[in-house]
């Protein structure tokens, strides 16, 4: 029985002479497929000259695919069928042995492309089912064949004139010959069938890949076997030095097989350029999480992976950002090492196991990506160094806001405390006193005294007020506006909101109100507070005379970068005439 493997020193040496090979191959299969149908050639022409095709596309094809990641598996295959189906035509020449030889070629000819078949991808066959399978096929058509001619014969196999035919056996009744080989025909029937439902469910337990690879060879597999077991059943040859127009259809479908894997080879040739094309289409810049969807998209495999190495952190992150480990070098999974073009470590892409046997598209993909790659690093990179500022920021205003609290609190409980225990003394003094000057003097002191208590009270109030802590953002609003020479509507949430936030828009509205006093010229104002979502929104506008711009060092830079610090951003719209409109949106 004919293997479909190829010695890997040969298969080596043909795909290193690619060229002399395909030149030797297709020359000496065309001589050998004529020469083994000749006599078709004076009755039947084209059909002779379909079946030199035949065998000249599987030679050219095994030779083709040699080599191949994957399809490389069924290559001897090819090769082997093509000269077995030259072979099988030798029962043209209705002499010698030429009708043992045929049968027998012809026979193992569908069993060689059967195993051929199940061979893919992985070069063997996966489970008892297949081997039982192809052992039951073995013996239903070449040895059940061979043992046919010892009980028929030669003009119940179709042969007109048997007179220097080599034949062997004794005949039975060719009643009992009959229903032997209608037995055998259904049996082939069957026997398709059950290739079938194999080839079904391996299509079902390929990897994407894989099975949009091979699904046009399996369909023109299938094809070719039902009709060579419906032409067996209900045809036959009338002559022996022609061939008919039943078996000519089998050998146009038969060609559909090396057509079907050259499109394979075109699919495989497709994916390269797919990784290409969703590479160059990536957005600037390129993120690790579009670099993975890109290639899983042109692998047709969603488990792959891409472990990003962080050499500050010295670890790998996944393209969602989490911490993970290479799994280890003998894991079942395909991995591959990914260097920068200055030979650094960069990632470490991860596939699934049956993307070893397409090892080849994968590495193109990485070699594609690795500048992609080069450049999300150093995306994320920056991305974390910014969310490392602006958490440094939130800390800074978050410890601004408690120093203030502090300092809020030990004005009143210490200095302001002091002060009124010494108000409460000089009261005391003044009602002792009986001198005229040094009541006047205790009455001027204790003047001097709720200046400084207003005053310091201002100051805390300045620093943190309390009612913004005790009562929220509006009524910390209405005690400001309530002292500005310009009339303010407040149109304010009453909603509670993160101390951190609460007093980084209290500070904001603050600010951007004493610029209008000071330089809008406005005679009227009107600030709004929105909860949209996950953001607070601030509007601050005037009826000045606009024309404000952000300049360095200015009221409005300083303004900005408070908003920033809270990780929002602000927007002046500030036409000249047309008054001015700060917007701030701080996230929640």
């Amino acid at each position: 029985m004919p293997h479909p493997r190829v010695p890997s020193r040969i298969a080596a040496c043909a795909a290193k002479h690619r060229s002399w090979c395909l030149a030797i191959g297709g020359s000496g299969t065309t001589a050998f497929a004529i020469a083994c149908q000749a006599p078709a050639f004076r009755t039947t022409p084209l059909a002779a000259a379909i079946n030199v095709a035949v065998a000249l596309a599987f030679v050219l094809t095994a030779i083709m695919l040699n080599g191949e990641e994957s399809l490389g598996s069924v290559t001897g295959a090819l090769a082997l069928g093509g000269l077995l189906w030259s072979l099988s035509w030798t029962a043209t020449w209705v002499d010698g042995p030429s009708a043992l030889v045929s049968s027998f070629a012809y026979s193992h000819f569908w069993i060689c492309i059967g195993w051929g078949v199940l061979r893919y991808p992985s070069g063997r066959l996966r489970n008892n089912l297949e081997r039982a399978l192809l052992v039951v096929a073995v013996l239903v058509v070449p040895v059940a064949n061979l043992a046919l001619i010892a009980i028929s014969r030669p003009q119940w196999f179709g042969y007109a004139t048997a007179a220097n035919l080599w034949w062997y056996g004794s005949p039975i009744d060719h009643g009992t010959y009959d229903g032997i080989v209608r037995a055998l025909d259904m049996l082939t029937l069957l026997l398709a069938g059950a290739f079938l439902l194999v080839v079904r469910e391996r299509l079902r337990q390929y990897s994407e890949l894989d099975r949009r690879i091979f699904q046009p060879v399996a369909l023109a597999v299938l094809i070719a076997f039902l009709l060579a077991a419906a032409v067996n059943i209900y045809a036959y040859s009338p002559s022996s030095d022609s061939i008919g127009g039943e078996f000519t259809a089998v050998s146009l479908v038969l060609l559909t097989i090396p057509v079907a894997f050259a499109i394979a080879v075109l699919r495989r040739v497709f994916v390269r350029a797919r990784i290409a094309q969703l590479l160059a289409t990536l957005p600037s810049p390129p993120t690790v999480e579009a670099v993975r969807t890109a290639l899983r998209t042109a692998l047709h495999d969603g488990s792959a992976e891409i472990l990003i190495w962080l050499p500050e952190q010295e670890l790998h992150a996944d393209a969602d950002g989490n911490v993970r480990t290479p799994p280890p070098a003998d894991a079942a999974e395909l991995i591959m090492q990914v260097r920068t073009s200055a030979g650094a470590p960069l990632a470490v892409i991860t596939a699934a196991p049956a993307m070893r046997r397409n090892s080849d598209l994968v590495a193109a993909a990485v070699q594609a990506s690795v500048l992609a790659l080069e450049n999300a690093r150093l995306h994320a990179t920056v991305a974390a160094q910014l969310d490392a500022v602006r958490a440094s920021r939130a800390r800074l205003v978050e410890a601004s806001l408690h120093e203030r609290k502090r300092l809020e609190r030990d004005l009143h409980d210490g200095a302001q405390q002091r002060l009124l225990a010494l108000a409460t003394r000089l009261g005391l003094a003044r009602t002792k006193a009986t001198d005229p000057d040094t009541i006047l003097a205790i009455e001027a002191a204790r003047e001097d005294l709720r200046y400084a208590l207003a005053d310091l009270r201002s100051l805390a109030r300045g620093i943190h007020p309390a009612v913004l802590s005790q009562g929220g953002l509006r009524p910390a609003l209405e005690v400001v506006t309530a002292s500005l020479p310009v009339e303010v509507e407040l149109d304010v949430t009453a909603e509670r909101f993160d101390a951190v936030l609460e007093t980084g828009a209290y500070y904001t509205i603050c600010e951007a109100l004493t610029n209008t006093v000071k330089h809008a010229g406005a005679t009227r104002a009107m600030v709004t507070v929105r909860h949209l979502g996950a953001v607070v929104r601030i509007d601050v506008a005037d009826d000045g005379k606009g024309g404000a711009v952000e300049v360095d060092d200015g009221g409005l830079a300083g303004l900005a970068d408070r908003v920033r610090a809270l990780g929002g951003a602000l927007v002046i719209a500030s036409p000249s005439g047309g008054g001015t409109r700060l917007t701030a949106n701080i996230p929640c």
